[in-house]
Parts: C-alpha cells; sequence; structure tokens
C-alpha cells in the first residue's frame, strides 16, 4: 500500500516531469532497461549493418572474378538488395501490426544468417543476386522494429540516444567489418573455399545465434518483462502517458494509415531520407572500391575503411546526447551535413594522386549517417498510436531503400575509377538535404503554435479532418511535435 501511494505521489508530479526532471528511482529504472534490451538491440543493428558491407569487403576479395562478373554487376546486386528491401516494408509493417515485434525481427534474424551462410556457396552472379534480393526482403523489416520497440520503453527526450545507441551498430560494422575482411584476406589462397566465402558464414553464424537472443530473451512488451517487477511495469506505462510517447494500444487503424500518407511531415522526411542516404549508400557500398582507386591494396583498403565507422560511431553519439541535452533535432541535422558535404566535395574535386585528402573525404562523409538516426527517432516521437508509427517508420525504411537503389547506379563502370558523376551527386544531394530539414522545422514549428492558440493537439490538416470528438483523448490536447 505504501508503494502505491508513493506511486501516487509521483504521478502528482507530471508538470515537474514535462519539464524534463525525473526521480532517483526513474533513472535506477531507465538503467535497467538499458542493461537488458539495449546491448541486443545493438548487436542486431550491428549485424544487418555487417550482412550489407560484406558485399563490399568481398568485392576486394576475388568475389567478383569467382563469380564470372562483368559490367555492372556488382551494382545491380546492391540495387537488387534494396529494391527487395522497399517492396518488403508492406509485408514486415503488416507483421508487425500482428505479431510481437521482437517475435518477428528474431525470425528475420535467424532466416537472414541462413541465407548469409548459403551465399558462400554460390557459384555465379544469378546465384547471388537471388540470395542478396531475399536477404533484402528480410532485412526490410530491422529500422521499424527497432524503432518502435525503442517507443515501447522510453519518452522521447530519453528514445533519442537510445535510436543513437543502437544505430552505432552501423560504424561498429564499419569497424569490425574491415577486420573481419582484412583476416579473411590472409586465408591460403590454395583453398578452393575462398577468403571471402569464409567471411559470409562466419558472419552468418553469429547472426543465427543473436536471432536466438532476441527471439527468447528479448521481452515482447514491457508488461512481459521478467526482470522488472509489477510498480516498474506500472511506472514505465505512466511516464509515457504522461510525455505523450510509446506506442499507445496495438490495434491497427486504416485512419491512422490515411493520415500518416496525407501527412506532409511523412513526406519531408521521406525526402529528407533520400538524400541523406544516397551518401551512405554510396560509402557502404563502394567505400573499399574508392580507396583501393586511390592507389591502395586489397588488404590496405579493407583497413583504410574502418577509420569510417569511428566517424560514423561520434557523428551519431555527439548528436543523439546533444538532443537529450535540449539541442535542436533540424539544426543538428543541418550541422552535421556540413562536414558531409566537405567531404563530398574533397572525393569529388581532389586528384586521386592526392590520397590523404580523398581519404579524409571519403571519412567526412560518413558523417552523413548520424542524420538518419536523428529522422527514425523523430519518426518515433512525431508519430502518434501505433498503426501510424509502423506507417510511417515502413515509409521512411522504403525510402532508405530508394535512396541505396539510386546511389550504386550512380557507380556506372564507364566512369571507373574515378566516378565523378557519382561524387557530383553526393555534393548535390547533401545541400538539398540541409534545405529539406530546415523546411521540417519551420513546419513543425507552425503546427504547434497553431495548437497553442487553439487548445488543440499538434496535429496535420488530415488529423484535424479526421479527429471526432467522441475518439479524442484528453490527454492528446498536450502532443507538440519535437524539433
Amino acid at each position: 500500500m505504501e508503494k502505491k501511494d508513493t506511486l501516487a505521489m509521483k504521478l502528482d508530479e507530471s508538470e515537474d516531469y514535462a519539464l524534463g526532471s525525473i526521480t532517483t528511482d526513474d533513472k535506477k529504472l531507465i538503467r535497467k532497461i538499458d542493461s537488458h534490451i539495449l546491448p541486443i538491440m545493438f548487436m542486431t543493428y550491428f549485424l544487418q549493418m555487417i550482412d550489407k558491407i560484406s558485399i563490399n569487403y568481398a568485392n576486394v576479395m576475388g568475389f567478383q572474378d569467382d563469380l564470372g562478373m562483368t559490367g555492372n554487376d556488382f551494382s545491380w546486386l546492391a540495387t537488387a538488395f534494396f529494391i527487395a528491401y522497399a517492396v518488403a516494408e508492406i509485408p514486415q509493417g503488416a507483421l508487425l501490426q500482428r505479431f510481437p515485434v521482437s517475435k518477428v525481427l528474431g525470425a528475420n534474424v535467424l532466416c537472414w544468417g541462413i541465407i548469409l551462410c548459403c551465399s558462400s556457396a554460390t557459384k555465379n552472379f544469378a546465384g547471388m543476386i537471388a540470395l542478396r534480393t531475399l536477404l533484402g526482403l528480410l532485412e526490410a523489416v530491422i529500422a521499424p522494429s527497432l524503432t518502435i520497440y525503442t517507443s515501447m520503453w522510453y519518452t522521447r527526450a530519453e528514445s533519442t540516444p537510445r535510436y543513437g545507441f543502437w544505430y552505432c551498430g552501423l560504424g561498429a560494422g564499419q569497424i569490425i567489418g574491415g577486420l573481419i575482411s582484412f583476416a579473411a584476406q590472409h586465408a591460403p589462397a590454395n583453398l578452393s573455399f575462398g577468403g571471402w566465402r569464409i567471411m559470409f558464414v562466419v558472419i552468418g553464424a553469429v547472426n543465427v545465434l543473436v536471432s536466438l537472443l532476441v527471439l527468447f530473451v528479448l521481452p515482447e512488451t514491457p508488461e512481459k518483462a521478467t526482470f522488472l517487477s509489477d510498480s516498474e511495469k506500472q511506472r514505465i506505462a505512466q511516464r509515457l502517458q504522461l510525455d505523450q510517447a510509446g506506442v499507445g494500444a496495438k490495434t491497427f487503424r486504416w485512419r491512422s494509415v490515411l493520415e500518416a500518407f496525407a501527412d506532409l511531415q511523412t513526406w519531408l522526411l521521406v525526402l529528407l531520407t533520400i538524400l541523406i542516404t544516397i551518401p551512405s549508400g554510396v560509402i557502404t557500398t563502394f567505400s573499399s572500391i574508392l580507396i583501393k582507386g586511390f592507389g591502395f591494396g586489397n588488404k590496405q583498403s579493407a583497413l583504410l575503411n574502418m577509420p569510417s565507422g569511428v566517424v560514423s560511431i561520434v557523428s551519431t553519439m555527439v548528436s543523439t546526447y546533444a538532443i537529450a541535452k535540449g539541442f535542436s533535432r533540424w539544426l543538428a541535422i543541418d550541422l552535421l551535413l556540413i562536414p558531409t558535404l566537405i567531404g563530398s566535395c574533397l572525393m569529388s574535386f581532389l586528384p586521386s594522386s592526392n590520397k590523404g585528402g580523398c581519404l579524409a573525404g571519403i571519412y567526412l562523409v560518413n558523417t552523413t549517417v548520424a542524420p538518419l538516426a536523428l529522422i527514425y527517432a523523430w519518426t518515433g516521437a512525431n508519430y502518434k498510436g501505433y498503426t501510424m508509427k509502423v506507417a510511417g517508420t515502413a515509409l521512411i525504411s522504403a525510402a532508405f531503400s530508394i535512396a541505396n537503389i539510386i546511389g550504386p547506379q550512380t557507380f556506372q563502370s564507364k566512369d571507373a575509377p574515378q566516378y565523378i558523376p557519382a561524387k557530383i551527386t553526393l555534393v548535390a544531394v547533401n545541400a538539398a538535404a540541409i534545405l529539406i530539414s530546415t523546411l521540417l522545422r519551420i513546419m513543425y514549428g507552425r503546427r504547434n503554435s497553431r495548437a497553442d492558440r487553439l487548445g488543440t493537439p499538434a496535429r496535420s490538416s488530415m488529423e484535424a479532418r479526421t479527429a471526432s470528438t467522441q475518439n479524442a483523448n484528453v490527454d492528446d490536447k498536450t502532443f507538440r511535435y519535437v524539433y
């Protein structure tokens, strides 16, 4: 009874909480949640990144020669993966709506681990492109599932650095992937089972092991978490309700899908994602080739690609931590895109003989991965309800895949080894992304101002038209967009 009274007193402090203060007990609870779920979320994002860039490293390990690839075959491997990735967002979103997020994610991780192992046995381009297509279908689940899952546990202010933490799996994948590639290239040359095949088996096997953690250790919901007491479960629900965070009831609503598709916010975020991800996709797939083109050997290319991961991690953690302390999201994105723009210019306009400058350009371009983590955080914070979050994150993930379809196709074999058209594309899309991020800030600000004036929740014009007094939630009147 005394514990319940204490809990009620904490709820009475909702005004202080809304201003950002949390109790010592809340801090302990957050640390407890972090220790149980964040490492597994990090591992899943890390491994899907390793899966993506494994083909990048295989490309400097005799991969194309072994499979008899010519011309733009390698670019089409990347394109096929992301076409499948985009197409799969709708069925994967439907699965996330129907089944527990952790189970859908775990089943996909298990399947893509098996497929990656099978990739080591391919003998030709046709077999590899078929497997990469299947891999794209399965990995489409990663961003929507982790975005929704993070929203189940944390308030909007707390969730941003958590998005950043699991998103750092991308940078870690670049670092560890370089070491794996370097090690695999030391396999004896007379082995029929080449170094890149060994690499695929090792990465695939680790994916299978981690899938078991996701399936059997990661809780489906806070309510089903065995590491939490009943009062802690209640506190999580109450904190999310006070913050207007969380995913709400897991009920499918066609109205929410329509609202997501008709919201200008959605299409600005989609466009921003495409513009930001084109450089990221280029670097993910072609960085080893670009570094090799500067005059470095295969083993050197693998190692020299590793600092890219350090840049990704530092830029992601610094920006998400700054936002947790009150820094503006849109301004963080714009500031991160400046070194990306500088790096694109260095890559595009310096002669390849200037190895140091060209390498610096590649490393700086990797700051472009951090804004994508902030977009995921925006999506988790600014879409209301489970269905709208699923629809929003699915569209953002589809935009991510579309950008990765476009990026590799800017690299045409006829432009080798400098790939000048692709490099100029990087400059143009980064400049446009700064403009779109600023437009988002203006739109969110206008919506919040209108809500303050009318005493209504901040929302799009479509949401305002479809809202009805009988299903309006009084608490929703406090909802404001974060920017």
